[in-house]
């Protein structure tokens, strides 16, 4: 992590004036086109789930305000994430996989295929789950490959934020090429303008992925 020299910081106003709301996070849903990495990934026989989590943890790397977080009620730019994704046992619940970046998707893959297949043999409390969760260097990933939605909220409590941004991933249209996201991040950190700012590298990424 590096700091952030407050006194000079463009947002020191605005960190101040959010960071200590009760719900401090607000969402936007937008769509995605996602055809042209879908159909790769089925021509290549490829996971598409994946390949966006690949490009999402590859998007936050480019983008630093959302490597941002709040520690000790002030700001840090993290150097690098983890991603703390949903996946479905099953039994149909959910348990959380941790996915490092990675410089290629083959070395991505191999190892998210790993962590997958053990993180689905443990309960949700498990050894990693209790070694990982609560620490600053995640971004929170869930997917509901079951809903095309247009809005979606969080649960939450009122204990101390770390500033930790959450995506939801919705269905994919295999008609349009299009699928839905769900972005929250802290408002003492970012605004809209750094949303899309950021999905955009994101779609750029998810555009690309072909070529690498």
């Amino acid at each position: 992590m590096q700091p952030i020299d407050f006194d000079t910081w463009p947002r020191k106003q605005h960190f101040e004036l959010f960071k200590n709301f009760t719900q401090p996070y607000f969402n936007v849903c937008v769509t995605l086109n996602a055809q042209r990495l879908f159909e790769y990934c089925q021509q290549h026989n490829r996971s598409f789930f994946q390949a966006y989590v690949y490009a999402t943890l590859k998007a936050c790397h480019q983008y630093s305000p959302i490597m941002l977080r709040v520690i000790d009620n002030k700001p840090w730019l993290l150097t690098s994430v983890r991603a703390s994704v949903v996946e479905l046992s099953e039994d149909d619940s959910f348990i959380f996989s941790y996915f490092n970046h990675s410089p290629t998707f083959t070395e991505f893959s191999s190892r998210a295929t790993k962590v997958s297949k053990a993180a689905k043999s443990q309960p949700l409390f498990s050894d990693a789950f209790n070694q990982t969760e609560g620490q600053a260097d995640l971004v929170h990933i869930s997917v509901l490959p079951w809903l095309n939605f247009s809005s979606f909220s969080h649960a939450f409590s009122e204990g101390e934020s770390l500033g930790i941004p959450k995506l939801v991933f919705g269905q994919y249209d295999k008609s349009t090429g299009l699928m839905p996201l769900s972005i929250d991040v802290h408002h003492s950190l970012m605004d809209g303008l750094h949303v899309a700012k950021f999905i955009n590298v994101l779609q750029n990424n998810i555009n690309d992925f072909c070529k690498e």
